[in-house]
């Protein structure tokens, strides 16, 4: 892959995380990088090719990221502390998830698109019920407590956006350490 190529990529991510999807048009990205739209053509067959690209990626990255923060993390209540903590770090670089952001623009995308964004919010259920299956006391079944978290993290770091604090956010964290006996 070229230089050239995987600047782009890094470009569009940080143009959809810091903005929305309308901010990775071919124009916006050549311009960011410093050459003509129709060379970021020659990189990318379409918008639609690079979108998915960049899902998949995002996809990838965040779950090798939260694998590795919690390779040596057994306790629920730590590794569900350590996935807020990556929805701090992202608000603390005034990002969203990009997946958030693929979610605010579904208008736009296609259906491979909203499949790989749904994939990757499937995943992080997933990986929060598999969190919570040594915990117990838990005030709904895990796969509905799943997505009550995923939807109060991803929630909270859409509400604090453009907020110094992250008020919604340490307000999630410590609700999360609240729900059972983790």
């Amino acid at each position: 892959m070229s230089e050239m190529r995987d600047q782009l990529k890094v470009i569009a991510t940080q143009q959809i995380r810091h903005k929305t999807l309308a901010a990775a048009s071919f124009r916006e990205l050549g311009k960011a990088a410093g050459i003509k739209s129709s060379s970021v053509h020659y990189h990318f067959k379409s918008r639609d090719a690079l979108l998915l690209e960049l899902v998949k990626d995002y996809h990838r990255d965040f779950f090798a990221d939260l694998s590795q923060r919690c390779s040596e993390i057994s306790s629920p209540r730590q590794r569900l502390s350590t996935l807020a903590d990556v929805f701090c770090d992202s608000h603390a670089k005034q990002m969203q998830c990009l997946c958030q952001a693929y979610a605010a623009g579904i208008d736009s995308l296609n259906d491979e698109h909203r499949q790989a964004s749904q994939a990757f919010f499937d995943e992080l259920q997933h990986w929060v019920s598999d969190t919570l299956a040594n915990a117990r006391l838990l005030a709904l079944p895990r796969d509905e407590l799943a997505k009550v978290v995923v939807s109060a993290l991803e929630g909270s770091l859409l509400l604090d956006r453009g907020e110094q604090e992250q008020q919604r956010l340490q307000a999630t964290k410590a609700w999360l350490t609240t729900l059972s006996s983790l």
